[in-house]
């Protein structure tokens, strides 16, 4: 159940903007490589016209609320993954350095919806959501990419 990969430079020249309120806030998931963490910062987000503000960090757990593993030096297998959050206009009052934890998915690299964790940050009332390279549907979002129904598939499900 692989998944083809895009370079850096391929996904910032995605149109992006194009599609973006004239204030909003951006989450874009990055893996720990320091290569990815410059990109994002570096080039895909000033193409996209987006301010770089902060990175959160989402602490994965196991069901006794330990890390699911240790955290390690290098490039190893890390307890965590970060989301890097920037804004287009006026957005303000963002944390800086976040921390949320939970309980990871059995389904690789699926990730928590972050809207509840943004909004608070928001001016709108119901703000308009768009995933991009979405795995599976989410309320009141616009979900694009290759697989944004993979996680809905009936063979995921038990009867009840």
């Amino acid at each position: 159940m692989g998944y083809s990969m895009m370079y850096n430079e391929e996904i910032a020249s995605i149109p992006v903007r194009a599609c973006l309120s004239e204030n909003c806030l951006v989450a874009v998931w990055c893996t720990n490589a320091q290569s990815n963490i410059n990109a994002v910062k570096d080039i895909i987000f000033p193409k996209w016209g987006v301010k770089y503000l902060a990175t959160w960090f989402w602490l994965k757990l196991t069901v006794d609320l330990d890390p699911i593993c240790s955290f390690s030096s290098g490039s190893g297998k890390q307890p965590y993954e970060r989301v890097m959050i920037g804004r287009i206009g006026n957005v303000e009052n963002v944390p800086e350095d976040l921390v949320f934890a939970s309980i990871p998915s059995a389904l690789h690299s699926h990730k928590p919806p972050l809207l509840d964790l943004l909004k608070p940050y928001t001016q709108a009332k119901d703000p308009k959501i768009l995933e991009l390279f979405a795995r599976y549907m989410l309320p009141n979002t616009t979900s694009v990419g290759y697989e944004p129904l993979k996680w809905q598939h009936i063979s995921l499900y038990e009867e009840t």
